[in-house]
């Protein structure tokens, strides 16, 4: 087994490339979010490996990929199973659809489509393989409605949420000062029911800590043996 990761490196699918640094144990896989507004619907895409996409299509109770189609350098597999409302029992049909490059993969699921919508889906987005992630830009009449998210598990500190700081997400920022550290500025708040985190306000990102429930004391002084920073 290799040893933990000093320095990793990740691409958003928004394109943000962001540095880890630090002495944790860095090797766990990241995934990125983002939402795609298109036809006036909001759909959500997600990337990781492709090992990332075959577990969360078991995850979604896909048994099989039924149709696959070369587009954008890759092939666009396509799966169909079923969501069930955990309140109400009903089920509704929903098409699995996973993008795969080399080794990084996108995927999403559409309610009620064919194949054919998944191919029309994809086709709105630019898809660009990178050594360290996949770039998703909307094309055509599609927009992303505000910056993606990757999201990182380092263990013995949390989950970080990471995206880009702008006049959109600042607003998640309280509306008191943080404390200083090196970089930029760290927060504490608490979510009812769930309970407390940390928003780490950095020059060009925003990093969100959900740490683990018995390390919430040692956040502040793990987060500081650790750099999180935009490169080009």
């Amino acid at each position: 087994m290799s040893a933990p990761g000093k320095n990793v490196t990740h691409r958003s699918l928004d394109g943000v490339r962001v540095r880890i640094s630090g002495a944790q144990d860095l090797r766990r896989p990241c995934t990125s979010v983002a939402r795609i507004a298109d036809g006036g619907r909001l759909h959500e895409i997600s990337s990781g490996t492709r090992a990332d996409a075959l577990a969360w299509a078991e995850d979604i109770g896909l048994d099989r990929f039924e149709q696959e189609f070369r587009m954008q350098g890759g092939r666009l597999r396509v799966g169909r199973t079923a969501a069930r409302d955990a309140e109400t029992g009903v089920s509704d049909p929903v098409l699995a659809a996973v993008w795969e490059g080399r080794g990084h993969a996108v995927f999403t699921h559409l309610y009620h489509a064919r194949p054919a919508d998944a191919v029309a889906f994809f086709g709105t987005l630019r898809l660009t393989e990178h050594p360290d992630g996949i770039t998703a830009v909307p094309r055509g009449r599609a927009r992303r409605p505000e910056p993606a998210e990757m999201v990182k598990e380092v263990p013995g500190l949390g989950l970080l949420e990471i995206t880009a700081l702008n006049q959109q997400t600042r607003r998640r920022l309280p509306s008191w000062r943080g404390a200083p550290v090196a970089g930029g500025e760290l927060f504490q708040d608490v979510v009812e029911g769930q309970g407390p985190y940390f928003l780490l306000a950095l020059r060009s990102l925003l990093v969100t800590v959900l740490p683990e429930e018995d390390r919430v004391r040692e956040v502040p002084r793990r987060l500081a043996g650790l750099s999180v920073q935009a490169i080009r």
